[in-house]
C-alpha cells in the first residue's frame, strides 16, 4: 500500500494532524492499535476553556476552532480548581474548563478527520519503519511523510532514532460513582508521591485518578490508587493505566520525513499533566505544515519552528516550576510550607504554566 501521509495514533494529536493536512489531492491514512478509538479512557478528561489557553499560551491563534466543543461531548463544567495540601488545606484558584466524554470526544476528532478526507484503520499496530516503509499488522505501507502520534512510548520515535520523552509518570484513572462537588480537586502529598491525585467532577460521577513520580520511593501505583479511591468511599469502574510524559518536549520532533506530535513529542504541561489542548495545537501545526510541504514545498522542519513559537516558552517555564516543586513534593511538611508561602496567587501561576514566584505580602 502507498499513501502520502501515514499517521500512527488516532488520539487528539493524530486526528487533529490528519484533519488539517488532508485535502482532495492527498491520501492520508491513520492507523491505531486500539479496536475502538477513545477506549479505554486514560486521562482526566478536563479541557481548559479557550480563554484559559490564551492566558497560558498567548502566542497561539484561532483556538476557538480547536477548543469549542459540542455540548453532546461535554459531561460537566468547572470554573475553579482546589489545590489541596498534604495537611488538607484547600487553595482555590479560578480556572474554567469542560469535562469531556473522552471516549466520544476522540471519536468526534477522528470523524472530523474522515470528513476532511482521511482514512482510519483500527486494530492496526506499527511494527517497524525502514526507508519510508512502515511495516504494520495491516501490511507494508509506503509513505512520503510519517507522523508519530503514538504516545510517550512511541515506536515511531524509536524506529527512526528520535528521543522518546523522559520522565514518564505512571498514572491510573477510573470512572467513579456518586455525587461530587462541581470543583476540580488536586491532592498533593504522600498519597501521590511526587505527583498528585485528582477528582474531576461530572454531572454524574467523576473522573478520579492518581499520577506518581517514579523517581520518588513509593508503594506500587495500584496500591496507592486503591488507597486513594477507598479514601473517597465510592464505587468505580473502567480502571486504566498509562504513562504521562512530564519532562517537557523532546529536543527534536522532526527527522527527515518523520514528525512527532502529542505525547510522543512530550507535548504535555509539566505542572499538571494536561495534554489534550497541547496535542491539538501541535497537531494543527503539524497538519498545516504537511499540507504546505506537499503544496508549496516548504520543509517539514517548519513544524518544529511553529509549535515551539506557540508553546515553547510556557512549557519551558512550566518545566522549571515543576523541577523546583520536585524538591519539596516528596516531603509533606516542606510541601505544606511551600504551598502556604506561595498562597493562592503563587499556586494559580503554577497550574497556568507560569514561573513560580513567592508573592510579597504587605
Amino acid at each position: 500500500m502507498e499513501v502520502d501521509v501515514l499517521i500512527v495514533g488516532a488520539g487528539p494529536a493524530g486526528s487533529t494532524t490528519a484533519r488539517f493536512c488532508t485535502d482532495k489531492s492527498l491520501d492520508v491514512l491513520i492507523i491505531d492499535r486500539r479496536k475502538e478509538i477513545g477506549h479505554p479512557v486514560q486521562c482526566g478528561e478536563f479541557l481548559p476553556s479557550a480563554k484559559e489557553m490564551y492566558s497560558m499560551f498567548p502566542r497561539t491563534m484561532d483556538l476557538d476552532e480547536l477548543m469549542n466543543v459540542d455540548d453532546s461531548l461535554v459531561v460537566g463544567e468547572a470554573d475553579c480548581v482546589d489545590i489541596i495540601s498534604p495537611g488538607g488545606r484547600a487553595y482555590r484558584c479560578d480556572f474554567s474548563g469542560s469535562i469531556l466524554d473522552r471516549r466520544a470526544f476522540d471519536k468526534h476528532l477522528a470523524k472530523l478527520a474522515v470528513e476532511a478526507g482521511a482514512r482510519v484503520e483500527t486494530n492496526t499496530s506499527l511494527l517497524s519503519i525502514k526507508e519510508g516503509i512502515a511495516r504494520t499488522t495491516l501490511g507494508d505501507i509506503k509513505a512520503k511523510v510519517i507522523v508519530g502520534a503514538d504516545g510517550p512510548n512511541s515506536r515511531t520515535a524509536s524506529q527512526v532514532g528520535l528521543q522518546r520523552p523522559a520522565q514518564r509518570f505512571p498514572a491510573i484513572t477510573c470512572q467513579a460513582e456518586g455525587s461530587f462537588e462541581p470543583v476540580v480537586k488536586m491532592f498533593f502529598g504522600s498519597l501521590a508521591p511526587g505527583g498528585y491525585a485528582w477528582i474531576i467532577p461530572k454531572r454524574k460521577g467523576a473522573n478520579v485518578g492518581i499520577g506518581i513520580n517514579p523517581a520518588v520511593p513509593h508503594d506500587p501505583p495500584s496500591v496507592l490508587f486503591s488507597r486513594f479511591v477507598s479514601r473517597l468511599g465510592c464505587g468505580h469502574s473502567e480502571v486504566a493505566m498509562k504513562f504521562v510524559p512530564m519532562g517537557g518536549p523532546i529536543p527534536r520532533t522532526v527527522k527527515g520525513d518523520v514528525l512527532l506530535v502529542g505525547d510522543s513529542a512530550g507535548h504535555v504541561m509539566p505542572t499538571n499533566g494536561g495534554g489534550i489542548p497541547i496535542a491539538m495545537i501541535a497537531g494543527r501545526a503539524a497538519g498545516q505544515t504537511i499540507k504546505e510541504h506537499f503544496r508549496q514545498g516548504i520543509k517539514l522542519q517548519e513544524y518544529e519552528n511553529r509549535w515551539r513559537a506557540a508553546l515553547g516558552k510556557p512549557l519551558r517555564d512550566a518545566l522549571g516550576t515543576r523541577r523546583l516543586a520536585d524538591m519539596v513534593l516528596p516531603h509533606d511538611r516542606l510541601l505544606g510550607l511551600a504551598m502556604a508561602l506561595l498562597g493562592n496567587r503563587g499556586l494559580d501561576r503554577a497550574i497556568r504554566c507560569k514561573r513560580m514566584v513567592f508573592p510579597t505580602r504587605g
